[in-house]
Formats: C-alpha cells, structure tokens, sequence
C-alpha cells in the first residue's frame, strides 16, 4: 500500500485585504486511511493520528457519536451541540442508525451505534444541513470505497462541503485508487476553514463504481464558527480622530 499523508493542504495561500483586516486562512484538511480489516477490532493509528491533528486545529469541538439515537430511521433532525443539524437520506437502498458489524462490514467507531448508509453507483448516500455556519467538520468513515480486487482504476467516495450557494466537492480518498482499499478499512477525514463556514454536508458515489456500496459514519464533529469581530481602528485612523475631538472641542469653546 502507498504511504498516505495524514495532511494535505487544499489550498496554501492566505492574505492580507485592507488595513487591520487579519489574513483568510485556506481550507486544510486532515486525512487518514487504516487499509486493513478493522470490523473485528484493532488499532487504527492513521485515522486516529489524524482526527488529533483536526482537533488541534478545529478548537471547540462538539461530537455525535449516534449512540443516544433509537436504532432504525435516522431522524430529520440531529443535534451537535449546539448546532441543529437536518438530515436527507437519499441512499437509494437505506440509511439508518445501526449496532455492531454491519452486512457489509461496517462498524462503530466509539460507543455501539453508528449511520450505515446502502447505495448504488451515481448516487447521494445523504445530506446534513446545519442551521449555522461550522468552521471545522469531521467524521470516521468504515468500510468507504473498498474495491480491492476490481479490475482498472476506480474513483473514492466524494464529499461534498456546501458554503451557502457554493459547493466545494473533495476526493474522500485524497487521490488513492479505490481498487486498492479493502474490506472494513477505516478512514478519517476532516475540514477546517475558518474563514468561509461550511453550512452542510452530502456523500456521493461516481457512476463508474461496479456496484452499489455500504458506508458507516461515526463521530461526526462539528465546531462552530466565530463571528468575525470588528476590527480595531489602525493608529493613524485613532490620530485623526483625537485631532477632528480636539478641533470640534476649540470650536466650542469659542
């Protein structure tokens, strides 16, 4: 298997616009693939190398684990944190919250529960729409694009970050050929951007894949973003000021 960064950087620039504006950060993403059997148990230590970095990144974080949700029909509406997240399942086959080892080899993460999503080639797996902006968004995946054993090159899984209008769609895979993941692989991923907020979230699967496809997702983490604060007036704007005070104060005492 090739090594795989647990860092990649979508974008490396940031910028300065205007005085005593602060630079925009890039979108960076945290990204860790453990390409072995893990249904049964076992370390993970990509995955997990990355989801520490993310945090590092992200601050705050609130997590879903899907663990205090009834097993069966994920509800339309999902909270993390304080963020009210509204859910669309479009999986052309199910999407449910589900225990243990999956048909498919999907499984939890922390606790017992997870989303385990079924469905075929060219689809949405699902949506999440969050009622405010998030400056970092993570989840785990297991079992995501495991096409070991195909013939040719296929496509991973693609994730699709809205901002607003805009979408931002991302390789889940960073690059890798899905013809080279196996059964019950765990995955990482993760986002952070504070300078342009994420308002939701889907999954989707290319055409080109031989067959329909099972993903479990856990831990999905979320940190909302800052509001940007008022930026404090630069020192010679401040000068102008106090002389405008002291030119409006001497005309008043004449």
């Amino acid at each position: 298997m090739p090594s795989l960064p647990l860092l990649r950087n979508l974008a490396a620039a940031g910028f300065l616009a205007g005085l005593a504006v602060p630079a925009l950060a890039a979108p960076t993403v945290y990204f860790g693939l453990d390409n072995a059997n893990l249904s049964a148990g076992g370390a993970r230590p990509n995955a997990s190398a990355a989801a520490a970095q993310f945090a590092l990144a992200a601050g705050s974080l609130a997590v879903q684990n899907f663990d205090g949700l009834a097993l069966g029909a994920v509800p339309a509406s999902i909270a993390i944190g304080g963020v009210t997240a509204s859910f669309t399942n479009s999986a052309s086959s199910y999407s449910q919250i589900s225990a243990g080892v999956g048909t498919f080899s999907t499984f939890p993460i922390s606790g017992n529960q997870y989303l385990e999503s079924l469905s075929g080639q060219g689809s949405t797996y699902f949506s999440f729409g969050f009622d405010r902006g998030v400056s970092a968004l993570g989840f785990y995946l297991t079992d995501p694009s495991d096409w070991a054993g195909s013939g040719g090159s296929l496509p991973g899984l693609t994730l699709n970050l809205l901002r607003g209008s805009d979408v931002l769609s991302v390789d889940l895979l960073q690059g890798l050929d899905a013809t080279q993941v196996v059964n019950g692989n765990v995955l990482f991923f993760g986002v952070v951007d504070s300078a342009d907020p994420f308002t939701g979230f889907s999954i989707s699967s290319s055409a080109s894949l031989p067959d329909e496809d099972a993903i479990g997702l856990d831990d999905l983490q979320l940190a909302v973003a800052r509001r940007a604060s008022v930026p404090e007036p630069a020192p010679l704007v401040l000068l102008a000021m106090a002389f405008l005070a002291a030119a409006v104060q001497g005309r008043r005492r004449n």
